[in-house]
C-alpha cells in the first residue's frame, strides 16, 4: 500500500484509495496497436497511420497543417528552429512552466528570458515589453493547467515588435480564445501527448500545428534529420525514385505508427467523452468553490478564454486560513484525496540556469561571448514575484475523465473539511 504522502499527481496509490488512475485507453486501443505490430509497418515512412493522425488532428483543430513528433519538448524545438530561432537570439518565456518550455529555447541555441505571470498562472502581458531587447525574436506563451493565456495583448505586442509567437499547448488541448482553438493564435502551436496529459499516445508524443505552409514544410524537415520532405512527398506522388537530400541540420523526432494509432483512437472520443467530462467536473468545482471562504480564486475561465481543464488550480486565501498550500495539500492527502501543488513557478532557479550549464565544455549558449549578453544569462538576478507568491497559495485539483461525479464530490468534501479546520 502506498503511503498517503505519495498519493499525488499520477503516482502509485490512486486506485488503492478508490480514485481511478489516468491515463485510461479507449477499449479498441490494444487491438489496434496489435494490428500495427503484426503488419510490420511500424515506422512513419513505412505505414500510413502517422499521416492519418496528422490529418485528423489538423481537421479537429481547424488547422491547415499538423506535424506529429516524439513529444511536446520536440514539438517546441521543431517550432522554434523552423522559425529560425538560434544563436544570438533571445526568447521570452514565462518562468512559471515546465522546464521544457525554456529548455527548447536553449536546444535551439538561443537564450530564454523569463517573464512573470498573473494570478491566473499565465504570462503577464504587461511585463513583456520591458524584457524586449534587439536580440528578442519570439515569445513562448504557455497555457498552463489548461488556463488560456490573455492572447490579445500578447499578439499586439508581438506584432508591434515583429516577434514570433509560439504557443505551448501541452496542457491545453481543447482550450480556445475568442472561439479560436489555442495553437492557432500565434505563428505555431505545440502539443504534448505525454502520459499525464489530456490524452496520451502511449506515454509520449507531440504535435506541431500551423496555417503557414512553408513553415509546416520546415517543421517536417527539421523533424526528419533535415530531410527535404517536400521533394520526397512530390516524388512519392509521382512514383519516381526518391532523392536522398538533407537540406538543413535536423533531428529524428518522428512518431511511431503505434503511437499514431493510439492518438487516432483517443482523438475520436476526445470531445464526446474526455473533454466533456472535464467540463462537467470543472462546473462542479466552480459551483462548490466559487465564493467559498478560504478560497481566493478558482481556475480561470471566461467566454473569451475557454479553459481546457487539464488540472483545476485553485488559490487558497492565506489571509483567512492559518495554513499554506503545502500543508493544505498534506491534509487533503491525509483524507485520501489525490492532489498536487504548484508546478514549476520559477524555472530560472534550476541549476542549469543558475550555474550556466549548457552544451559541451563551452556551456553554450550561456557562456558564449559572441552570441550571448552576459547580463541576460545572469539568472541569479532574476525574480518573478507573482510566480513566487503563488507557491504558498496554489492547490491543484484533478478532474480526470476516468473519474465519476462521486470522486469530484469527495474532493470537494475534503476541501471544505480542511478549510473548516483552519479558518482563523
Amino acid at each position: 500500500m502506498a503511503k498517503k504522502e505519495d498519493l499525488v499527481m499520477n503516482g502509485s496509490g490512486v486506485e488503492e484509495i478508490g480514485f481511478p488512475g489516468w491515463p485510461q485507453f479507449a477499449p479498441e486501443v490494444p487491438d489496434e496497436v496489435s494490428k500495427v505490430l503484426r503488419s510490420g509497418k511500424v515506422n512513419y515512412w513505412t505505414g500510413k497511420i502517422g499521416m492519418e493522425f496528422e490529418e485528423a488532428f489538423a481537421k479537429w483543430m481547424g488547422a491547415d497543417f499538423a506535424v506529429s513528433c516524439t513529444n511536446g519538448t520536440a514539438a517546441l524545438h521543431i517550432a522554434l528552429s523552423a522559425l529560425g530561432v538560434g544563436p544570438g537570439d533571445e526568447v521570452i518565456v514565462p518562468s512559471y512552466t515546465f522546464i521544457a518550455s525554456s529548455f527548447s529555447v536553449v536546444q535551439a541555441g538561443a537564450v530564454p528570458v523569463f517573464g512573470d505571470v498573473t494570478e491566473d498562472h499565465t504570462l503577464d502581458p504587461k511585463g513583456i515589453e520591458a524584457l524586449i531587447t534587439p536580440r528578442t525574436k519570439a515569445i513562448v506563451v504557455v497555457h498552463l493547467y489548461g488556463v488560456v493565456a490573455d492572447m490579445g495583448p500578447i499578439l499586439e505586442i508581438a506584432k508591434k515588435h515583429n516577434l514570433y509567437v509560439v504557443e505551448d499547448c501541452a496542457q491545453c488541448i481543447g482550450g480556445s480564445y475568442k472561439g479560436v482553438k489555442v495553437g492557432l493564435l500565434g505563428d505555431v502551436g505545440c502539443f504534448s501527448f505525454c502520459q499525464s496529459k489530456h490524452f496520451t499516445t502511449g506515454g509520449e508524443g507531440g504535435m506541431v500545428v500551423t496555417n503557414n505552409e512553408d513553415l509546416a514544410w520546415e517543421c517536417r524537415s527539421f523533424r526528419d534529420h533535415g530531410y527535404d520532405v517536400r521533394t520526397r512527398m512530390n516524388m512519392l506522388a509521382l512514383e519516381e525514385k526518391l532523392p536522398y537530400i538533407h537540406r538543413r541540420v535536423g533531428f529524428n523526432y518522428r512518431m511511431t505508427e503505434m503511437q499514431s494509432v493510439i492518438g487516432l483512437c483517443e482523438l475520436r472520443r476526445f470531445d464526446s467523452w474526455n473533454l466533456k467530462r472535464r467540463f462537467e467536473y470543472a462546473a462542479m468545482y466552480d459551483k462548490a468553490l466559487t465564493g467559498l471562504k478560504g478560497i481566493k480564486a478558482v481556475a480561470y475561465n471566461s467566454e473569451e478564454r475557454r479553459n481546457a481543464y487539464w488540472w483545476y488550480p485553485i488559490l487558497i486565501d492565506t489571509d483567512v486560513l492559518d495554513i499554506t498550500a503545502k500543508d493544505f495539500i498534506k491534509e487533503l492527502i491525509g483524507l485520501g484525496i489525490p492532489c498536487s501543488g504548484i508546478l514549476w513557478p520559477e524555472s530560472y532557479l534550476e541549476q542549469a540556469y543558475q550555474e550556466g550549464v549548457g552544451f559541451g565544455d563551452a556551456h553554450f549558449p550561456f557562456k558564449s561571448k559572441e552570441y550571448t549578453d552576459p547580463k541576460t544569462v545572469d539568472y541569479s538576478r532574476v525574480v518573478c514575484p507573482v510566480a513566487r507568491s503563488l507557491r504558498d497559495q496554489t492547490v491543484s485539483l484533478f478532474l480526470h475523465p476516468s473519474w465519476e461525479p462521486s470522486h469530484i464530490e469527495k474532493v470537494i468534501e475534503g476541501i471544505k473539511t480542511v478549510i473548516t479546520n483552519h479558518l482563523k
